[in-house]
């Protein structure tokens, strides 16, 4: 089901914190080009659709990408063959390779999945991903890997339209009714709406559930969110996990919600701090406690950060941001409006903040250290024992039977944790700046 972008561009707001993002140039010689739904491949590599910022009802087919961490950008257009379907999510594999979804926008019209092998100059349908129902409406594309990925649609003929791939898209198969969740009444997915950590993939529908497969599509689960509905008049949200297990849902008033099995059950967080989540789009960097929030919404435009998994929150800056995405704690973006006199159009991340804590997942157990408020914690639910710090020379510096624990007295360097719970023991390496 389609999205609409709703927010106005801000004009070229030059305020952001510098030493959080720096905005360039996203590549588009027209002004007012949105850049969002990043899908960042690696450290050097992600690519971005574009959207009409100065009309979003006008339809466009361009997308851009970056092979250098965000210093330069390059534009390229979507040669569907057809210049009037959507374009719904972006997937890129390497610097030449990536898919797109597109969907239908007027009657009679096809959607399906496009791959391209040379960096986005043309574009092949990847045929054997049908959609050729006249109720097909692709809205996501995946790829695990450059052989085997994912294209997920409404539902068709009493179940959802997915097709799995394990050979780049040179055939695919439908996922059976059998292992799939049976769609609700009128239920529909949303464009670009889902997120994914290892094997696992999660996405968005209508009735606000959310839909999971923890093998990349063999077998599916639906779990109720809080919200009614993830693209809904009033209320939407975004979703995005650290880990398999470990997940956040933000709705459009800023309110979060997180998980810690995979989506089953979510918990509303009581959050304090001086910034606020944004209520746009939200992203944990993998495998972390961190994220970033950002907004759109021209009365509620702005980014803001977490190193604390969504309890205390740092503003950064009020500025319209569309979309945004991690990597890891030195690589991220998240979009804006081009410019091409001034060179702008995409935020890139140029701070320190983000790896100021360090965080290490430990099968049921999780160490976090936050190097801000000086607290080194433990999570697990496992039956906790005891704690002991080593520095590097096997000095025992402290120990602790609580799972919180001061750090303050001890000098800064580079530490083993040992964490004693009622399975064994754990050994986690710390950094105190």
């Amino acid at each position: 089901m389609r999205k609409i972008f709703t927010g106005l561009f801000i004009v070229f707001c030059l305020g952001a914190q510098a030493q959080f993002w720096t905005e360039t140039s996203s590549g588009f010689s027209t002004n007012f080009r949105g850049l969002s739904k990043f899908h960042v491949v690696d450290a050097n590599l992600a690519w971005a659709i574009g959207y009409d910022g100065f009309n979003t009802a006008n339809n466009i087919q361009q997308f851009s990408k970056t092979d250098d961490s965000g210093l330069t950008w390059s534009s390229g257009v979507f040669d569907l063959g057809d210049t009037s379907l959507g374009i719904a999510d972006l997937s890129g594999v390497d610097s030449n390779t990536a898919f797109v979804a597109a969907y239908p926008r007027q009657a009679g019209q096809q959607g399906g999945i496009w791959k391209t092998t040379d960096a986005g100059v043309t574009w092949t349908q990847q045929t054997a991903a049908s959609f050729n129902n006249v109720a097909s409406f692709p809205n996501i594309v995946h790829y695990f890997d450059a052989n085997n990925g994912l294209a997920i649609g409404d539902p068709t003929n009493g179940y959802w339209e997915i097709y799995t791939s394990n050979n780049g898209g040179t055939t695919y198969s439908r996922i059976p009714s059998a292992s799939l969740p049976a769609p609700l009444n009128n239920e529909t997915g949303y464009l670009s709406q889902f997120a994914y950590s290892g094997d696992s993939i999660w996405f968005t529908t209508s009735a606000g559930r959310i839909i999971h497969s923890a093998n990349r599509g063999v077998t599916w689960s639906v779990y109720q969110s809080p919200l009614s509905d993830f693209e809904g008049t009033t209320i939407f949200g975004d979703i995005s996990f650290a880990t398999s297990n470990r997940g956040v849902i933000q709705d459009n008033a800023g309110n979060i919600f997180k998980t810690t099995d995979g989506g089953q059950t979510w918990n509303a967080v009581v959050f304090s701090g001086t910034g606020t989540p944004y209520g746009g789009a939200i992203s944990y960097l993998p495998n972390t406690f961190h994220m970033v929030s950002t907004g759109g919404e021209a009365n509620f435009a702005g980014s803001s950060y977490s190193v604390d998994d969504g309890t205390t929150w740092i503003n950064i800056d009020t500025d319209q941001h569309v979309g945004v995405a991690f990597f890891n704690d030195t690589v991220g973006y998240s979009g804006s409006f081009s410019n091409a006199t001034n060179n702008l159009g995409v935020f890139r991340y140029t701070g320190s903040v983000l790896n100021e804590a360090s965080v290490e997942e430990l099968g049921e157990v999780q160490l976090f250290h936050n190097n801000q408020t000086g607290q080194l914690e433990v999570a697990t639910g496992q039956q906790f024992k005891n704690l002991r710090i080593y520095d590097l020379h096997g000095q025992l510096g402290l120990t602790s039977t609580s799972t919180l624990i001061s750090t303050n007295l001890i000098p800064s360097g580079v530490y083993i944790a040992q964490i004693f719970t009622d399975t064994g023991l754990k050994t986690s390496k710390f950094i105190k700046y």
